[in-house]
């Protein structure tokens, strides 16, 4: 719940990543039923799930153009002035739309603000298999996985079709196309060089794009939990 469904956009409703911004990264967020709660320099505001969605923009992520909800000035302010641009912090609305198709036409389910598809898979055994490369381990969350498994193999997920989580049903995977972001340490908002992704490319480059992790799309709505199994189905 929650996730992906706040954004910042610049004066033009294009969205604001940690690839143009790493300053990003010390944006404390904390996600509960009635508020997200926002904090960075020891200040923190919460913002109430209740919004109106009435004040209505366009908004860009990537090449899908829909509309979203703003939230209130005073927060897109504070965020402006800390981060050091003019942005506006914007919330997916009841009346967004922007779906990825699943095996089933009829089912489309929502993407909001990520990349292209809903959930992110990292496996343990392959995020080991990198550190062993490096001269400084890096964390897993220089990858923002959603799910993160304890695997057998490192990139054994690369050959996967179809896998289930609790009571979900995933499938369509791609294979995760990773840029500068995982150079940024996530404590401090600096970036640390150019590993871990100069290490990557030397044996996970094809062409001009880097791999790691797997990109999901669900069948079905259900509850996954901090402690299930992965299936593996095809």
């Amino acid at each position: 719940m929650g996730d992906r469904q706040w954004m910042l956009v610049d004066e033009n409703g294009k969205f604001i990543s940690q690839r143009t911004l790493p300053k990003l990264a010390t944006v404390e967020v904390f996600y509960e039923d009635t508020a997200l709660t926002v904090g960075f320099q020891k200040m923190f505001f919460k913002i109430s799930t209740n919004n109106s969605f009435k004040r209505q923009v366009k908004v860009q992520v990537w090449n899908d153009t829909f509309d979203a909800a703003l939230e209130p000035d005073l927060y897109s302010q504070a965020l402006s002035q800390y981060l050091g641009v003019n942005c506006r912090l914007v919330r997916y609305a009841p009346y967004s739309q922007r779906r990825v198709l699943s095996t089933d036409k009829a089912w489309k389910p929502e993407v909001r603000f990520a990349d292209g598809r809903p959930v992110q898979l990292i496996n343990t055994k392959s995020l080991e298999e990198l550190n062993s490369r490096l001269a400084e381990p890096v964390g897993v969350d220089r990858f923002r996985g959603n799910i993160i498994y304890s695997g057998q193999m490192p990139f054994e997920e690369d050959k996967w079709k179809k896998i289930r989580v609790g009571d979900v049903v995933f499938s369509q995977p791609k294979r995760c196309s990773r840029c500068t972001i995982t150079t940024i340490d996530q404590a401090t908002g600096v970036a640390t060089g150019p590993d871990p992704l100069k290490t990557l490319a030397g044996y996970r480059r094809e062409g001009s794009s880097v791999f790691f992790g797997t990109l999901w799309i669900p069948e079905n709505t259900g509850v996954i939990k901090l402690g299930d199994n992965l299936e593996v189905l095809e």
